[in-house]
């Protein structure tokens, strides 16, 4: 025995599932590509201090390297938290999306 009353009942399930499982998979997607972007951007600033250590010619390029090396680990480090409060703001907006879906209009 199914705990849906007609066919209709059980339509009407499987639409608001499909909906609530595409605004979750839009969430998801949204945070994945933050994260690439992330990578991204840090792997490129990375990069970009290892080409230099690589060319570097004496003890005086190396220090200059390594203080660019810092800022490039401050830089990261603010990336990195704007990119956790952007998905912080992706993941609230998700699950205000999928609260709205299951609370009835009346009772705000």
């Amino acid at each position: 025995m199914t705990p849906f009353a007609d066919h209709r009942s059980f339509a009407h399930f499987v639409e608001q599932a499909t909906a609530a499982q595409a605004v979750a998979w839009r969430g998801f997607e949204r945070v994945a590509d933050l994260q690439m972007q992330a990578m991204e951007n840090q792997a490129r600033s990375v990069a970009g201090l290892f080409a230099d250590a690589m060319v570097a010619q004496d003890a005086t390029a190396l220090r200059a390297i390594w203080e660019k090396g810092e800022g490039c680990q401050r830089d990261n480090a603010a990336r990195a938290t704007t990119t956790a409060g952007e998905i912080l703001d992706v993941a609230r907006q998700t699950a205000n999306t999928l609260t709205a879906m299951v609370t009835p209009a009346g009772n705000d």
